[in-house]
């Protein structure tokens, strides 16, 4: 499922529109329609809660692969390109599924309000129904210093973010046919506020500098996003030790 896709239902064509939208489409149908941009091939997500508020850690380890335009390898010039023109990051408590229900609502002519797709969803999430999507647990614009040693190229990153900071490195891999690229990306967020994230699944989005990572030829189309599992864990609190008195 992709982050863009919000469905907004006006008048009787509303329940038509419906049933032809993205969540009612046949598998074989949905796949044919739209190349995503972004291919996740690996990912380790590691959640780490600690004490006090605001002192969570996300750690990231990720394998990437721009298609770039229809899987063409066509590649914007260098805006499918991560190392040189970044990577957006975002993580959600929420499956991808479940994120983009969240986001979507009819609206009933009769009751003049909007009306969510997915009342469990809007029930158990409040506020995220109404044409507004639900905020991010974590969220990160990335745009890399690049180095280059031989033949070899990565990138290096180090910025604030929430109550902490975002360090991460990218290293450009070996490039497959017809794609703009495949990346290994490590990151680590520190300051955090990650109590929303309790365990897996959760949506881990990722999108390139011209917001197409989900498909189509600069459609601006926003974030491809996974369910991924993730490790979620309390830190290790360090013992409380007393103050020791010289003695005499």
């Amino acid at each position: 499922m992709k982050t863009s896709v919000r469905v907004t239902l006006l008048g009787a064509l509303a329940w038509a529109l419906l049933i032809l939208s993205p969540y009612s489409t046949s598998p074989l149908h949905a796949a044919a329609a739209v190349i995503a941009e972004i291919s996740l091939n690996s990912s380790t997500v590691q959640v780490v809660h600690n004490t006090p508020a605001n002192t969570d850690v996300l750690n990231l380890s990720l394998n990437v692969t721009s298609n770039g335009d229809l899987g063409t390898g066509s590649c914007d010039a260098e805006a499918d390109d991560l190392l040189e023109t970044g990577v957006h990051v975002s993580v959600s408590k929420l499956s991808c599924a479940d994120y983009s229900l969240a986001c979507s609502c009819i609206f009933n002519l009769g009751t003049n309000s909007l009306i969510c797709v997915a009342n469990s969803i809007c029930t158990t999430q409040t506020g995220f129904c109404g044409g507004f999507c639900p905020a991010f647990d974590f969220d990160a614009q990335i745009n890399y210093v690049e180095h280059d040693i031989g033949s070899s190229s990565y990138g290096t990153s180090f910025a604030p973010n929430a109550a902490g900071s975002v360090a991460s490195k990218i290293v450009a891999l070996a490039t497959p046919t017809n794609t703009c690229g495949t990346w290994s990306i490590n990151l680590q967020a520190t300051g955090q506020n990650l109590s929303g994230i309790t365990g897996p699944p959760v949506a881990l989005f990722i999108n390139d500098s011209d917001n197409d990572g989900a498909g189509g030829p600069d459609t601006g189309s926003g974030a491809e996003c996974f369910t991924v599992n993730a490790n979620v864990g309390n830190g290790i609190t360090k013992p409380h030790r007393g103050v020791h008195r010289a003695r005499h």
